[in-house]
């Protein structure tokens, strides 16, 4: 059953039943599957992109590959925490080096038990669902789902891999992959228009790295370096009961430069707009108060996810979904979402479409499984035309002027003060929740 989040409908919105739980859902280090579709019938798929095995070389506390042997301690992390976190994809996207020099079905990750998919993807199994793995790069472009190396030997691949001009990226077009931009928050939009007419297909319009990067804090994104770091100090000691994972949200907030810069490129052509979860556990080893590593990569997973609406299954399924734009971020921190829908003539999110056609907007609601002390949080629906709010509140619009619309939702998580211990008065307000993909219209 459902607990209702709706506080701001649109008039024409259709009410969705709702019930409270009888009992408060305590806090869980595990997620469970999602079990959801789309209006159209499209499967929702929660995903990681952005993650770094021990084959970057900077992973695994600077110990990636001891004796130049991976390290495997590290490596069942990553796999661990792929399933606790319920995720049933995930983009690895590990640096050149020391990617470049591995043979390309290393680089699929496989183990025992597990299967290649189509020569150029892994299925780990997990205790209640499996995890489809596709190898990637990030550096300077971030390729992802890549079918093979871009090259036939070690320095080529190096070269390419570290390049992000016009034959790097038709190189890695070549090589299947979906050259997506890392740290959008640190390019200039002129940069960003270059590599667009090149062949990129999307941006990251979040990145947890740069959220806890006092550098990036304050020079890309224009932030204070460190004001985050009194509201830490209670969930790394656990005092009154402060969870952990909640930790997330003393450095949460909107990401407006990426997003500023996403909205712009889609007046051009079509961008996905993706998060970057950026795990690597190498920043922060101590343990917080449930004796999990704060950098750990469950818990870093765990904070949010790439919601995609995928049409079948395997790894073409997959990539298809994320180019076409079928996805939207989910800040699962705040809640796991059920019921949320964005569609323009015909489209589920992402894609071009003429002026005069109705958008639809569902109202989202808090999935069962979700924590909650059974207090009801405040939900903000609101649509964004070129960067500026246009309209709020769930329901149909008709679009009549040409621009680039999105859907955020937005949420003040009362149901999980209970859960915030000494900070709560200060970490409840209202964050960004979900974040659809962009419609292009009359465009």
């Amino acid at each position: 059953m459902l607990l209702l989040l709706v506080s701001a409908c649109h008039d024409t919105a259709t009410p969705r039943p709702a019930t409270t739980p009888l009992e408060p859902v305590p806090w869980s280090s595990t997620r469970s599957p999602l079990e959801e579709h789309s209006p159209a019938g499209l499967q929702w798929q929660r995903g990681i992109i952005h993650l770094h095995s021990h084959y970057s070389h900077d992973a695994c506390d600077g110990e990636p590959m001891p004796g130049g042997v991976p390290d495997e301690a590290c490596l069942q992390h990553l796999r661990d925490g792929l399933c606790n976190a319920g995720m049933d994809f995930a983009f690895i996207t590990d640096h050149p080096a020391h990617a470049a020099e591995q043979p390309y079905q290393d680089l699929l990750l496989n183990r025992p038990g597990d299967s290649v998919v189509d020569g150029r993807a892994n299925t780990i199994p997990c205790a209640d669902h499996t995890v489809l793995t596709l190898p990637g790069i990030e550096d300077e472009l971030m390729p992802i789902g890549l079918k093979r190396h871009v090259a036939e030997d070690a320095a080529s691949n190096d070269a390419l891999y570290n390049a992000s001009d016009d034959i790097a990226i038709t190189a890695l077009i070549d090589a299947g992959g979906l050259v997506l931009q890392a740290h959008t928050e640190g390019q200039d939009l002129d940069t960003l228009y270059a590599r667009q007419a090149a062949g990129q297909a999307g941006v990251e319009i979040f990145n947890l790295h740069a959220m806890f990067d006092p550098n990036k804090r304050e020079d890309d994104l224009g932030l204070d370096g460190l004001a985050y770091l009194e509201d830490l100090g209670p969930f790394v000691s656990g005092i009154n009961g402060a969870e952990p994972d909640l930790a997330f949200l003393t450095v949460h907030q909107e990401q407006t430069v990426s997003l500023e810069r996403w909205d712009a490129l889609n007046r051009v052509a079509p961008s996905v707009g993706v998060a970057g979860t950026d795990a690597h556990e190498n920043v922060l080893p101590s343990l917080m108060s449930d004796g999990e590593r704060m950098d750990s990569y469950r818990r870093m997973m765990s904070w949010f996810s790439n919601i995609v609406l995928v049409d079948g299954d395997g790894p073409e399924a997959l990539t298809g979904a994320v180019a076409a734009g079928r996805l939207f971020v989910a800040f699962e921190s705040l809640g796991t979402p059920s019921g949320f829908s964005v569609s323009y003539a015909g489209l589920e999110m992402g894609g071009t479409a003429p002026t005069g056609e109705t958008l639809s907007v569902s109202c989202p609601t808090l999935a069962p499984t979700s924590p909650t002390n059974l207090d009801t949080p405040e939900i903000t629906v609101e649509i964004f035309r070129d960067s500026a709010l246009w309209q709020t509140g769930c329901g149909e619009y008709v679009l009549s002027e040409p621009g680039v619309y999105r859907v955020r939702v937005s949420i003040v998580p009362w149901h999980l003060r209970d859960m915030m211990g000494t900070v709560a008065d200060t970490l409840i307000h209202s964050y960004p929740w979900l974040y659809s993909n962009a419609f292009r219209v009359g465009l």
